[in-house]
């Protein structure tokens, strides 16, 4: 077995389909990406997982229902939004908290995300691997430095189990 021990997720556009416009979590029927159920089933044979997501007034305990009623929690080990971090990627704040809650260091970790300003550039700072999941073009890839790359680049979150196997294995 290899170096890494969890993989972080963003939620929006990388779990479940970001919406347009602002939505009620308790309530709103959010669609799961395709292929992301039978990836984290797969990783969750051999990887602790997280959900780390930039929240403006949802907290652990919203996302949490909101991904009970897709039956998903049960894939995840730690759900850490930042509104109950008190800390936005691409700040450390709300890596670290996930990483405590997982017991693991940034080497040992890998982050999966749609955004290259937050997610790729948080974990890139943090010392963990970065894999950006571009199946849509909502966001810019533009990178303003060269420390915001990802380290990976994935166009559907199904491509991921096969990554991770790789990367772990050539450590």
């Amino acid at each position: 077995m290899g170096r890494l021990k969890a993989i972080l997720f963003d939620l929006g556009d990388t779990i479940i389909a970001e919406l347009d416009g602002p939505a009620d979590i308790d309530s709103t029927d959010f669609d799961i990406l395709e292929g992301a159920e039978e990836a984290l089933s797969e990783l969750k044979k051999r990887y602790k997982l997280a959900i780390v997501s930039n929240t403006f007034t949802w907290g652990d305990r919203e996302v949490t229902g909101a991904l009970a009623r897709k039956n998903l929690t049960r894939y995840f080990d730690a759900i850490v939004t930042s509104v109950d971090a008190g800390s936005r990627k691409p700040e450390p704040g709300i890596f670290n908290k996930a990483l405590s809650i997982l017991g693991c260091a940034p080497p040992e970790a890998v982050m999966v995300g749609d955004r290259v300003e937050t997610d790729m550039a948080g974990a890139n700072r943090m010392g963990i691997t970065s894999i950006l999941c571009r199946w849509n073009g909502r966001y810019s890839a533009c990178v303003d430095s060269e420390e915001d790359l990802p380290d990976y680049i994935i166009a559907s979150i199904g491509d991921l189990p096969a990554l991770v196997s790789e990367i772990d294995e050539a450590e």
